[in-house]
């Protein structure tokens, strides 16, 4: 129990400090040579909102792809700049990939946030004439929602990895038991052969 215990206060840590890099991600830039290609790779869980801005800091024309973790491209468009929104339907990855359509290098600025990252609340808050505090709450409220969400998940994935390893001890176990068998077999057969051996001799000697 103390060790259940200790693994969720664990998880808990883990989760905060998530929501809270979330919260505090800002963009990234990396330079892109002429006529070449770099993906960047998002983990998502199924129903988050993607949000995302690229740009080619010195106008550069970029054609840029977004595709699923089937492979279904869910976004295409080339230009110096844009954005993109997209509900991933699936848990994994999506891919992200620019290729710098120009001959000479370029730095992107590419901005992605997701899930509680990507929710504008400031949207809501005029939608709803909601006051500052009440608008603490509401996030307060959603950060709570996302980390019993992701208690659930991680409940799931200890299931499911737990099923995996006892399938796994069995099968290592019934493999072991074959290979013993097999090995007290092909002894049994060499001293076999061993005593025919002898026994021949003798009654050649004889």
């Amino acid at each position: 129990a103390a060790v259940r215990t200790m693994a969720v206060v664990t998880r808990a840590r883990w989760l905060l400090m998530a929501v809270f890099l979330h919260w505090s991600a800002s963009g990234i830039h990396f330079e892109l040579k002429g006529r070449t290609q770099k993906c960047i790779g998002e983990e998502v869980e199924k129903n988050d909102l993607i949000i995302a801005k690229f740009k080619s800091m010195e106008g550069h024309s970029l054609a840029v792809n977004v595709k699923d973790q089937t492979g279904r491209q869910v976004f295409d468009k080339a230009g110096p700049s844009g954005k993109f929104t997209v509900t991933a339907e699936y848990n994994g990855e999506y891919k992200t990939c620019f290729f710098n359509t120009d001959h000479w290098a370029t730095t992107v600025e590419f901005d992605i946030k997701r899930g509680l990252g990507a929710k504008d609340y400031s949207g809501v808050a005029k939608k709803d004439s909601l006051k500052p505090i009440e608008l603490e709450l509401l996030r307060l409220e959603d950060i709570i929602v996302y980390i019993q969400l992701e208690f659930q998940r991680m409940e799931q994935n200890e299931i499911a990895q737990a099923k995996i390893n006892e399938s796994t001890n069995s099968r290592v176990f019934w493999l072991s038991v074959f290979s013993m068998f097999c090995i007290v077999g092909v002894n049994a057969g060499q001293i076999y052969f061993l005593l025919q051996y002898f026994r021949d001799k003798r009654f050649k000697e004889f």
